[in-house]
């Protein structure tokens, strides 16, 4: 083994790591909200159900999820931003037509 070779096995310090994907860096609770506020607005265009804790609960004793406390604070949290970003959405795509 040359030191050439051994110099390209090395990292360096001054390497950047490649770039995570965002699926790497999302928190699990920011997943779950994710699918919570999926759940949520998918029951066609004329009713939202709302991301609140009832729903939740429900949500979760239906996919079989073991949340704690805490977690579920964090889930309800980030769900209610994202329900509030989706309508907002809703709202912009239904003006322009």
């Amino acid at each position: 083994m040359s030191t050439r070779d051994f110099r390209q096995d090395t990292p360096s310090l001054f390497e950047t790591p490649p770039p995570a994907t965002a699926e790497k860096e999302e928190k699990g609770t920011d997943r779950l909200a994710k699918d919570f506020v999926r759940w949520c607005c998918s029951f066609g265009a004329d009713f939202r159900n709302s991301p609140d804790v009832t729903n939740l609960r429900y949500w979760i004793h239906k996919n079989k999820l073991k949340i704690k406390q805490r977690e579920e604070a964090e889930i309800l949290d980030s769900a209610r931003s994202l329900f509030v970003r989706r309508i907002e959405l809703l709202i912009k795509k239904s003006g322009k037509s």
